[in-house]
């Protein structure tokens, strides 16, 4: 359903065409020439941002129906000549046949793209863009835009800006619209909730401008979550507010402030990992239902008929996938046979996650195990 990359690292190796097979006869297997730094999946798809290396070797999105037996690969120009932690694709979400990835491209000065291409069409349209010093410049004023979520028919993101203002007699060049009367005051503003429709960014909720510590934090209206025609945002103060795909506000969850580690929404279920542990909310009443410790470093991904998939690490460092039942608390670990990055989805068809070697020709992995072998698995 959703975005955002567990693990950062980036590793270059040649890119080769993506394949299907079964992996060593259990599990339905998608291997790619470049690494696999992410994945989204809704319904029986999974989408998965790929880095490459090498002229006319850019970084691929490549799209893979398991139970239908099919891949698509969709070409960018991204990393064509190196992949780095400035050069990638970012983000990556989505809907239906939809898929939305964020492009970044720069080194002082970072140019941000958001594509957007509908499977079986050949070609991808420009979104939404963003330019900003968040690179070596070291500045990061400018226009940003990201937090990419889709599911079934909403496929959604984020657009603000972001400047330093400064007092009038201070002699320098305003980055923002208004002086400010403390020096180096963090102003966000244009902060805008956007739904992809028909090839464009359509605005359906926007916040007001804040600056000082506020600002700092984070946006009013970042996007953490997408299900079923409902978004999911997240304040600064770690309020969640659900609206529709027509701006209209459906509910307000009162989730205390802290270290968040991911969110997943999924009919009348909220979770998110806040300070360490999974907590639990129900939708409908907005109360805290249930607290789960986990491991230090756990990243919840995704949420699917009482089971929430997270990424954690053992004590050596190596990466885990876990699926944890809400009901009772019974958690089954998935390890991956190579290193990081690794990431995982779960819908109703079943089970998404990747994984990569450090070497080899094709060292990408995605596996997909169906809903029934997972509940088997939980017991």
């Amino acid at each position: 359903m959703s975005k955002a990359f567990v693990v950062t690292a980036i590793l270059v190796l040649a890119l080769l065409p993506a394949s299907a097979s079964p992996s060593n006869g259990k599990q339905p297997l998608l291997r790619t020439g470049g690494f696999v730094m992410g994945i989204a999946a809704d319904e029986s798809r999974v989408a998965a941002a790929t880095t490459g290396f090498g002229v006319n070797k850019c970084s691929l999105v490549v799209a893979w129906n398991p139970i239908r037996k099919t891949n698509t690969r969709i070409k960018t120009k991204v990393a064509c000549e190196t992949a780095s932690a400035v050069n990638r694709i970012a983000e990556i979400g989505m809907a239906g046949k939809r898929i939305a990835w964020l492009e970044v491209e720069g080194g002082n000065y970072v140019d941000l793209t958001l594509r957007s291409q509908v499977l079986g069409e050949k070609k991808a349209l420009k979104i939404a863009d963003g330019y900003n010093g968040s690179g070596a410049a070291e500045d990061d004023s400018g226009s940003y835009v990201g937090n990419v979520f889709g599911d079934g028919n909403l496929l959604v993101f984020n657009s603000w800006t972001k400047c330093v203002a400064l007092p009038v007699d201070v002699g320098e060049e305003q980055t923002c619209p208004n002086p400010a009367p403390e020096d180096g005051t963090t102003v966000l503003s244009k902060q805008r909730l956007l739904e992809v429709v028909n090839g464009k960014g359509v605005v359906i909720a926007s916040a007001p401008d804040a600056q000082g510590v506020v600002a700092q934090r984070k946006m009013a209206l970042t996007v953490v979550a997408a299900d079923a025609g409902r978004i999911a945002t997240q304040a600064p103060s770690g309020e969640v507010t659900l609206y529709s795909a027509a701006g209209d506000v459906l509910k307000e969850i009162a989730i205390p402030s802290g270290r968040f580690s991911g969110f997943a929404l999924q009919g009348s279920q909220l979770a998110t990992v806040r300070n360490g542990n999974l907590e639990l909310y129900d939708v409908d009443s907005g109360s805290l239902v249930k607290t789960i410790p986990l491991a230090a470093g756990s990243v919840l991904r995704d949420l699917q008929k009482g089971l929430a998939v997270y990424v954690g690490k053992r004590k050596d460092g190596w990466p885990m996938i876990h699926v944890l039942r809400l009901s009772d608390g019974k958690d089954v670990v998935y390890s991956p046979p190579g290193k990081g990055p690794v990431d995982a989805q779960i819908e109703a068809s079943g089970l998404f996650y990747s994984y990569n070697y450090q070497s080899g020709r094709a060292p990408g992995r995605v596996v997909f195990v169906p809903f029934a072998r997972v509940e088997k698995k939980l017991g």
